[in-house]
């Protein structure tokens, strides 16, 4: 049975770009679920584990842009 990982917030620390992302299922997809560099300045990205307020942002803005599901 496949377990999903858990949210995390990818940061840059050289120009701030931040994502978090809350995985499907455990099939990461690389630049969606799972970021090795900063899609803006190409520097190594930092790792955390998300919070409840990022989660939530994270999960209305997936509410709001499918409204029918």
């Amino acid at each position: 049975m496949p377990i999903a990982p858990l949210p995390r917030t990818f940061f840059c620390p050289h120009c701030g770009w931040q994502r978090t992302t809350i995985p499907a299922s455990d099939a990461l997809r690389v630049d969606i679920d799972w970021f090795f560099r900063c899609p803006t300045c190409q520097s190594e990205l930092q790792i955390r584990p998300a919070t409840r307020a990022e989660i939530m942002k994270v999960r209305l803005a997936q509410f709001f842009r499918h409204p029918g599901l």
